[in-house]
């Protein structure tokens, strides 16, 4: 600082912004798409975000879904679609769940062998196939313990992809703290 007369001095000092209360964390984007694991999207899948906010929506024919969530809160993702269980199933899954079985030709994919786990007892037995049998010949119209459609976080990666139950695989995706979009919230 100078005065009228030349005299001058000098101060450091900082300056220390701060967001105020009533102007809000801001928002930020949090999206997905929900596919099968041959990449095909999967339209009508009922999606909920809860946490610091609730809502829900379906997936579009190109099956995304997306969320406009305040920033800093904690947020859980959860597909969910239990519609139409014949969907995809024919008389030959019987045969390849058979062959599975009696150890001749396994599947060959974690997702199939959720897929065939019709009981949800983690495992596969004659005991699906019954199950199955009863859907494909319209005794039972959907499955008794179990939805027609499992989603896992496309980001996990099974441990031992002979047996998807080793551990609990996540259905469903956390984000706590969120602080910027994220727009890979993706489900398989």
């Amino acid at each position: 600082a100078f005065d009228e007369e030349g005299n001058y001095d000098y101060c450091e000092t900082y300056v220390l912004v701060q967001q105020h209360v009533d102007c809000g964390a801001g928002t930020g984007t949090l999206s997905g798409v929900i596919m099968t694991e041959n990449s095909e999207t999967v339209e009508g899948v009922e999606v909920s975000v809860n946490g610091g906010a609730v809502m829900s929506m379906t997936t579009n024919t190109d099956g995304t879904y997306s969320f406009d969530l305040d920033l800093g809160g904690d947020y859980t993702v959860t597909p969910y679609l239990n519609a139409n269980p014949l969907n995809g199933v024919s008389t030959f899954d019987l045969v390849l769940m058979s062959k599975h079985i009696l150890g001749v030709q396994t599947l060959d994919s974690p997702y199939k062998r959720i897929a065939a786990d019709i009981n949800r007892s983690s495992s596969i037995t004659t005991l699906d196939m019954i199950q199955l049998r009863k859907l494909i010949l319209n005794i039972d119209t959907q499955f008794g313990n179990n939805t027609s459609w499992r989603f896992v976080d496309a980001a996990y990666s099974f441990p031992v992809a002979t047996n998807p139950w080793f551990e609990a695989f996540p259905e469903l995706i956390n984000e706590n703290n969120f602080s910027a979009d994220i727009l890979d919230a993706n489900f398989v």
